[in-house]
C-alpha cells in the first residue's frame, strides 16, 4: 500500500481539513479505478484527537477500515512547536530556533520503516519508500520526504509580511523575530509542488492581492461537504439556512459557541439565558451549563450564531451552512493570522465582530449580513462550479501525482 501523510499547523482544524481533503483523493482514486491510500496523521492532541477524529470519519472508517492511522512520533514532533500552551511569540520562536532541527527529526523518522496506529489501535508498520505524497496546511516543519502540497487558507510568510505594516499595540510580536519567521516560511512554502489557496482565505479581502506563486490556483472552502443541500451550479442549488439535516431538526433554539481558545464571551452567555436561548458547545467543560452537540448541528435552524475564534473552519461551516458567524475581537497576543481573518470577515460581510455589544444587538447584525453571505456563496458557485473545495483540489492534485 502506498500512503498520503499529512502535514498541519496546530488546533483542531487543521488536522480535520488534511484528513478530509486526502479523502477526497482516495475517493478521486477510486473513482478512476485506483488503489486508496493509506492516510498518516501526525497524532498531536493524544485520545481527545482520536475520539474527535473517529467522530468525524465514522462512515468512512466503517467502509475503510484501518486506512486513516495516527503517527505519535510524527505528532510529539510538531506539538513542540505548536501555539497552544505556549504563547503565540514563545511558539513562533521556537520554529525559529528550532525548524531546521525538528525538520531534520521528522526526515529521519519519515526515512525508516516506522509504526503508525489505526482509529481501533491496532499497529501497523509503514516503509518509507511507500510515502506517495505529502497534503500540507501551512506547516511548521518539512518532512521532505515526498513530494508536497499545498492546500491552505493563507501563507505564513504572507501573513507574517503584513504583520510588519501594522502598529505593535494591534499584533504584540517581536518584529525581529518576525523577519526571521518569514525567511523559514517562505523556504518551507518555496518547496511545495502545488499551491491552491482557498476563496475566502485569509486575505480575500484585498483586492490587488497578487499571487505569491506562478502555479498558485484558487479554490472553494476546504471543508466536508455536511450539508445535504451544497452542490453544484449546474443542479441549481446553494446553501439556504431551512435546508438542514432532518435529524438535527429536534433542538431548542440556542447558540452554538466553538471552543479553539475565545474567552471574553461570559456576559453573551448569561444574555442567552436572559433571551431564553440555549448554549450549545463541542466544550461544555469550557462553557458552564452548555449542552454538548457537534459542530454539525451548526447547520441546523434553531442555531441562531455561531461564537467561535476565527479560525477559517468555523468561519466556512457558517458561511456555507448560513448560520451567522461572531468572533471575538482579536487579542493582540493571539497568532496573527485571526487579525486578519477578522479584518476579511467583517470587510466581505461573512460575520460580526464581537466588540461588546449586547446579543440582541449582534442578532439583529448578522441577520443583515444573510442575503450578502447567500449571494457571496452564489458567486463561488458561479466561479467554481462546486463549493466543495476538497473534492474540487482533488481531482486538480490526482491529476498532478
Amino acid at each position: 500500500m502506498q500512503y498520503i501523510i499529512t502535514n498541519f499547523v496546530y488546533g483542531t482544524g487543521p488536522y480535520l481539513r488534511t484528513t478530509e481533503l486526502a479523502i477526497a483523493i482516495n475517493n478521486e482514486f477510486d473513482g478512476r479505478g485506483k488503489e486508496k491510500m493509506g492516510i498518516i496523521v501526525p497524532w498531536v492532541y493524544g485520545e481527545k484527537q482520536k475520539r474527535i477524529m473517529l467522530e468525524e470519519f465514522e462512515s468512512y472508517e466503517e467502509k475503510n477500515p484501518g486506512l486513516i492511522l495516527l503517527d505519535p512520533m510524527l505528532g510529539a514532533t510538531l506539538q513542540k512547536v505548536f501555539y497552544g500552551e505556549k504563547s503565540y511569540e514563545e511558539a513562533l520562536r521556537i520554529f525559529v530556533e528550532q525548524f531546521d532541527m525538528l525538520s531534520k527529526e521528522e526526515h529521519e523518522h519519515l526515512s525508516r520503516n516506522f509504526d503508525v496506529f489505526d482509529l481501533q489501535g491496532n499497529k501497523h508498520t509503514v516503509r518509507s519508500a511507500d510515502i506517495a505524497f505529502e497534503i500540507n496546511r501551512a506547516p511548521r516543519i518539512c518532512y521532505n520526504i515526498a513530494p508536497a502540497y499545498s492546500v491552505t487558507f493563507g501563507y505564513v510568510s504572507e501573513i507574517l509580511q503584513s504583520v510588519l505594516d501594522v502598529p505593535q499595540e494591534t499584533v504584540a510580536l517581536d518584529r525581529a523575530l518576525v523577519k526571521q519567521a518569514i525567511a523559514i516560511a517562505e523556504k518551507i512554502e518555496a518547496s511545495h509542488v502545488f499551491h491552491a489557496l482557498a476563496h475566502p482565505g485569509t486575505f480575500s479581502f484585498k483586492k490587488d492581492r497578487m499571487p505569491r506563486f506562478s502555479d498558485e490556483i484558487l479554490i472553494p472552502p476546504t471543508i466536508a461537504n455536511i450539508l445535504p443541500n451544497i452542490g453544484k451550479i449546474t443542479e441549481g442549488v446553494y446553501p439556504v439556512k431551512n435546508s438542514v439535516q432532518t435529524e438535527t431538526s429536534e433542538i431548542s433554539n440556542g447558540i452554538y459557541v466553538t471552543i479553539t481558545g475565545i474567552p471574553g464571551l461570559e456576559r453573551l452567555y448569561e444574555e442567552t439565558r436572559k433571551l431564553g436561548l440555549k448554549l450549545y458547545s463541542n466544550d461544555t467543560k469550557a462553557i458552564p451549563g452548555s449542552e454538548y452537540l457537534s459542530p454539525h448541528y451548526i447547520s441546523n435552524q434553531n442555531i441562531k450564531l455561531q461564537f467561535a475564534r476565527s479560525g477559517w473552519g468555523s468561519v466556512w461551516l457558517s458561511q456555507l451552512s448560513g448560520t451567522p458567524f461572531v468572533a471575538p475581537n482579536f487579542d493582540p497576543k493571539d497568532d496573527p493570522e485571526i487579525y486578519f481573518n477578522n479584518k476579511c470577515i467583517e470587510k466581505l460581510g461573512l460575520g460580526v465582530i464581537y466588540r461588546g455589544q449586547s446579543l440582541a444587538e449582534i442578532i439583529r447584525e448578522a441577520e443583515k449580513l444573510k442575503a450578502r453571505i447567500q449571494n457571496f456563496n452564489h458567486k463561488l458557485l458561479e466561479q467554481f462550479g462546486t463549493l466543495n473545495g476538497n473534492e474540487y483540489a482533488a481531482k486538480k492534485i490526482v491529476e498532478n501525482v
